[in-house]
């Protein structure tokens, strides 16, 4: 999409995220305010998650777009968590890539619609490895949709 100029967008999904997880007190309700509102940052500007996820931005043009999304995403995971209590498993980053991934794919087949409803699966991988099945899916639940 001509127009979308990414650094700035991607500088306002960063501050949505941040903004979000700062106003939770307890770790895990932070990471779940984030995932939410970057969730709903591709809800509410489906053109601009677009061009954030396009094939052209992540791959091509703008390889290093790519890198600072799932890096800083992952160290807004990373701040705050319990890293004693963390289960084996692969990085932050690699779990971020793939929560991006799957919210790219829903964006860019149009799913809006179920995008919302993916939010707390979202939630449950983020906290999975530091907090296990049960409590990470405690988390999720929480969250209201």
């Amino acid at each position: 999409m001509a127009g979308v100029n990414v650094p700035v967008a991607l500088d306002e999904l960063e501050t949505e995220v941040l903004r979000a997880c700062c106003r939770e007190s307890e770790w895990p309700a932070a990471v779940a305010a984030g995932v939410y509102a970057g969730v709903g940052f591709a809800i509410e500007r489906p053109a601009i998650a677009r061009e954030l996820v396009s094939e052209r931005t992540l791959g091509g043009a703008s390889p290093d777009v790519y890198g600072r999304l799932i890096g800083r995403l992952a160290g807004f995971i990373r701040a705050g968590a319990p890293v004693d209590a963390r289960l084996p498993a692969s990085t932050d980053e690699a779990l971020v890539a793939g929560m991006v991934g799957l919210v790219g794919d829903h964006v860019r087949t149009g799913r809006l619609d179920r995008l919302a409803e993916l939010r707390p699966e979202l939630v449950l991988l983020a906290l999975l490895p530091y907090l296990g099945f049960e409590e990470a899916r405690h988390w999720a639940n929480l969250v209201e949709k």
